[in-house]
C-alpha cells in the first residue's frame, strides 16, 4: 500500500473520531483490525501509556467501537502542545517554533521520527509576560462553603441501606437512567437496549408519569427495573420528613397503578437525603441508592465528553448515573449516542452489564 493514502486514512480517522481539548482527553473509537500498538503510534503514544490511561484487562484486547481515551502529553513550564496537521513535518515544527529537532524529538515520543495529523506534540512554550503584583489581602472574613457531604455518615447510620456502587470484586456495572418518563429519550435509550439485549435501571418522577404510562409499562415489559426518584425532584435534604414521605408515596402509587410493583430503591435529587428521612425510608424497608459514576450527560453537548466523563472513574462495581429524560426543550441526543458507544466499550474492558438490583444484591421491588 502507498504511503500517501495510509497517511490521509489516518488523518481522516482521527478527525472523524477525535476531539481535541476535552478536559485532558480525545476520544478514538477503534476501528476494525486496529491495534493497541497502532493507536498510540498514531498519537504519539507508547502502548503502555494507552493501556494505563484506558485500564485495559488484556493490553492487546479491543474490539471495534470500543471507545479509547487518548490522554494529551504533560506539559512542563516550558512546554505547549501543538496539534499536528496533514502535510507538517518536524523540520516545519522546528522553525516555527524556533527550536531544533533535537528538542523536538526528545520531548515527544515519535519512533522513526514520523508525524500523523492528529498527534498533539510538545512544543516550545510562548514566553509568558511577568504575572502582576499581587496586592496584600485587606482583611475582611472570606465566604466559606458550608455545605458537608453527608453520604458516609448516612452509610454508617444504616449499613446496608444506602449504596453508591456495587462490590470491587466483580467486573459487573449497572448503568442507570433518572428523570424519565418522557416520550422521546427514554423509548430511544430502550430501542438502543433492545436492539444489544442490556438490561437497566429507571429511576422515574411521579409528576412524569400521567400520560406516559405506556412508557412505564414498556419499561417493565422489556425487562428492566424502575427505581422511585420521587414526585417532584425535590432536594430531600431540605425537606421534613412528611413531605418527603409524600414525595416518595405518591411516585410509588403511580408506579404499582401501572405495573402492580412497588419499587424497593429510592434514588433521591441531586443524591442528597436528610439524617432524620433516611431513618424513615430505612425503617419503612426502602433501600437508598446513588451512583459512583456521574457522566454529567445532562449538561454535555456531545457523546464524547460524557465518555471523557464516565471512563476515567469506571470501576468494578460502577453505578453509572445517565438520563432518560431532561428539561423542557432539552437534547439528550448525545446520551443516546453516548450509551451505544459505552455498551462496546465496556464489553471492550471485560465488564457485564446488570441491573442494580443484581449488582447490590437486593430485591427490586417491595
Amino acid at each position: 500500500m502507498k504511503k500517501l493514502p495510509v497517511f490521509f486514512l489516518v488523518f481522516l480517522i482521527l478527525m472523524a473520531m477525535a476531539v481535541p481539548g476535552l478536559a485532558a482527553y480525545r476520544v478514538y473509537r477503534v476501528q476494525p483490525q486496529n491495534t493497541v500498538s497502532q493507536i498510540a503510534v498514531w498519537y504519539g503514544l507508547t502502548s503502555n501509556t494507552l493501556v494505563q490511561a484506558n485500564r485495559l484487562p488484556d493490553p492487546g484486547f479491543i474490539i471495534p467501537r470500543q471507545v479509547l481515551l487518548i490522554p494529551d502529553p504533560v506539559t512542563g513550564p516550558d512546554e505547549q502542545l501543538h496539534l499536528v496537521k496533514p502535510g507538517e513535518t518536524l523540520q516545519d515544527l522546528a522553525a516555527r517554533y524556533n527550536t531544533s529537532l533535537k528538542w523536538l524529538l526528545d520531548r515527544n515520543y515519535l519512533p522513526g521520527g514520523t508525524l500523523y495529523a492528529g498527534q498533539m506534540l510538545k512544543v516550545p512554550a510562548a514566553p509568558k509576560p511577568p504575572a502582576p503584583a499581587r496586592k496584600p489581602a485587606t482583611g475582611g472574613n472570606s465566604a466559606t462553603n458550608s455545605y458537608v457531604w453527608n453520604i458516609p455518615a448516612l452509610m454508617a447510620r444504616h449499613p446496608g441501606r444506602v449504596f453508591l456502587n456495587g462490590p470491587a470484586n466483580q467486573r459487573r456495572v449497572a448503568l442507570t437512567f433518572d428523570d424519565g418518563p418522557d416520550t422521546t429519550y427514554t423509548p430511544a435509550i430502550l430501542d438502543l437496549l433492545a436492539k444489544y439485549g442490556v438490561k437497566a435501571t429507571f429511576f422515574l418522577r411521579g409528576d412524569r408519569i400521567p400520560g406516559r404510562e405506556w412508557v412505564v409499562q414498556r419499561i417493565i415489559n422489556e425487562g428492566h427495573v424502575i427505581g422511585n426518584h420521587t414526585q417532584t425532584h425535590a432536594n430531600l435534604r431540605k425537606l421534613s420528613v412528611a413531605r418527603i414521605q409524600e414525595e416518595v408515596l405518591r411516585t410509588e402509587e403511580l408506579i404499582a397503578a401501572q405495573t402492580g410493583l412497588r419499587p424497593l430503591l429510592v434514588r433521591p435529587p441531586y443524591g442528597e437525603m436528610s439524617e432524620s428521612g433516611l431513618d424513615w425510608l430505612a425503617g419503612a424497608g426502602y433501600v437508598m441508592t446513588n451512583w459512583s459514576v456521574d457522566s454529567g450527560d445532562w449538561r454535555a453537548e456531545n457523546a464524547d465528553q460524557i465518555l471523557i466523563n464516565t471512563l476515567p472513574d469506571l470501576n468494578p462495581g460502577s453505578v453509572i448515573l445517565l438520563h432518560c429524560a431532561g428539561g423542557t426543550g432539552q437534547d439528550l441526543t448525545p446520551t443516546v449516542k453516548a450509551t451505544e458507544d459505552l455498551l462496546y466499550t465496556l464489553w471492550g474492558l471485560g465488564y457485564e452489564i446488570v441491573t442494580l438490583p443484581e449488582l447490590l444484591s437486593v430485591p427490586a421491588y417491595r
